[in-house]
């Protein structure tokens, strides 16, 4: 059974990840809802990890820069990788 409130939605494309120390990396969105998005990572990330969020969404066909912060929920072991839960701590 599904305990979602909101529907994910496929989401293909890169988001820039800054952590609180500062450390850039990028990785890869496999699915989005409006509370939360779903990263692949290859290398862990820790639970309860705060992180700065830039990606970009293309509604009715025009390009808009997102930057929201978000908290690690969860982190599970997904193909060569780690596929990591993160919930927005703000509004998207």
């Amino acid at each position: 059974m599904e305990r979602r409130k909101h529907r994910r939605i496929p989401f293909a494309r890169s988001v820039a990840v800054t952590r609180n120390d500062g450390q850039n990396f990028l990785l890869e969105a496999e699915d989005i809802s409006l509370t939360g998005i779903r990263l692949f990572s290859k290398t862990p990330v820790d639970v309860g990890e705060r992180l700065q969020l830039q990606f970009y969404v293309v509604p009715r066909g025009k390009a808009h820069e997102l930057n929201v912060q978000g908290e690690v929920q969860h982190v599970e072991l997904s193909r060569s990788g780690y596929s990591v839960g993160v919930d927005f701590t703000e509004e998207i």
